[in-house]
């Protein structure tokens, strides 16, 4: 007969668990080492790719999933709209410097949408982008020794670039200036776009040769997996293609060849996948060992007690249930304190690991939420499979043989 019973085990199963308050906290240990495992490593993991990826990022110039190439601007209207795209960001190309004190330095000069300067790491530590309609601009520390000028702001400074292969000299105003970053190749020297569309008309060049006078829009997609397939998508939808130059339709592309994911998702092969997942079973496994020990010991010393409840009708499959309430009761109180202590440690171990690393920018810690749910999800799964070989004994115990069973009792230390 089926029986509105579930509150009753329900009960029964809280009320043992409380019973043993010394196994339940030999319990939470072990959920905590198990969760401190997990959060070591996912830490340690994230937090090297994260490192990795920078440091890819800022040979590239910039974190920027894909960009569109030499557009006008009506094409960058157009493609911006692109359901793919979730943020974009424009930049006017308008010239570089050659001559000295800027011959062995590169150094270029453009108009910079607020997301496109923050993508191309150009964070201010003093001022704002220029203003359209003035004369202001933002440059970086290096600019700024070469030309002799302190990093103040109102400064005045000029500087003389080729457009197109002309020559021109500009006096700016430092409205925001940002730290050098050695590694990276280029030096931005960002103004307005109303000044760069005046040195445009009087120079007389739109961008006849090179880059001068075009856009270029960075764009962010949902995430950063097959970049270069959305970026593709993105040019197919539109009319366009980045294949064959000689087509009208053309217009050139760039996949962020920095983010990791994209380039797993592009060259993952069979024996990546399966030593990944070899890694991730021996993670299980280990986790899975710690947990099962105690609940294999703490159902072995309530044997007794559920050969009893068989004795009044209890089934097996009720059994096991008591036993999975108590395993899901558990982790509450462990798995939290796992996340803590395992991210600490992760902390504090990721300066040793990456300074083992060749090229890796150092310190850098991630603290993405992927870290705890993912640690969460793995301790949580660990318990349940932990607790199902008990739970089976469990419930195939016969009723005679529990009363029968006698532990051996060596003290309760």
């Amino acid at each position: 007969m089926n029986v509105s019973n579930r509150k009753c085990i329900r009960h029964v199963s809280i009320k043992s668990m409380l019973a043993s308050k010394s196994r339940n906290l030999v319990a939470i240990v072990a959920i905590a080492l198990t969760t401190i495992l997990f959060t070591t490593l996912f830490t340690i993991a994230l937090s090297i790719n994260h490192s990795f990826q920078q440091a890819n990022f800022r040979q590239t110039g910039g974190y920027a999933m894909g960009s569109f190439k030499y557009v006008t601007f009506d094409q960058a209207e157009e493609l911006k709209t692109d359901t793919l795209i979730k943020e974009y960001g424009l930049r006017l190309f308008v010239g570089m410097p050659n001559d000295a004190p800027f011959n062995k330095a590169h150094v270029e000069v453009s108009y910079c949408d607020e997301n496109a300067a923050k993508w191309m790491y150009v964070d201010l530590k003093e001022g704002d982008l220029p203003a359209e309609g003035t004369n202001e601009a933002v440059a970086d520390t290096r600019i700024l020794s070469l030309l002799g000028i302190t990093p103040k702001l109102g400064e005045e400074f000029t500087v003389t670039f080729n457009v197109d292969g002309v020559p021109t000299t500009e006096t700016f105003t430092l409205c925001g200036w940002y730290e050098y970053d050695e590694a990276i190749v280029a030096s931005h020297l960002l103004i307005p776009k109303s000044r760069a569309e005046s040195i445009f008309q009087r120079l007389g060049t739109q961008g006849i040769d090179g880059m001068t006078g075009f856009w270029n829009m960075d764009v962010m997609f949902k995430n950063s997996v097959n970049i270069e397939h959305n970026v593709d998508t993105v040019l197919e939808n539109h009319g366009y293609q980045g294949d064959s130059r000689a087509e009208e339709n053309y217009i050139a592309t760039g996949a962020n060849w920095g983010y990791t994911n994209s380039q797993m998702a592009k060259n993952i092969d069979p024996t990546t996948v399966i030593a990944l997942a070899l890694l991730l079973l021996v993670i299980i496994f280990t986790g899975y060992l710690i947990i099962y020990n105690v609940f294999q010991i703490s159902v072995t010393g309530d044997i007794r007690f559920y050969g009893l409840l068989k004795t009044i009708g209890t089934t097996g499959r009720q059994i096991k249930r008591m036993i999975r309430i108590q395993a899901l009761t558990t982790p509450i109180v462990g798995i939290p304190i796992g996340l803590l202590l395992g991210y600490v440690i992760g902390t504090q171990l990721i300066p040793v690991v990456l300074n083992r690393l060749n090229g890796m920018q150092m310190n850098v810690v991630s603290a993405s939420p992927l870290i705890f749910i993912v640690s969460a999800l793995f301790a949580l799964v660990t318990v349940l499979i932990s607790c199902r070989k008990p739970g089976k004994m469990a419930a195939k115990v016969s009723p005679v043989e529990a009363v029968r069973y006698t532990e051996v009792s060596l003290g309760k230390k």
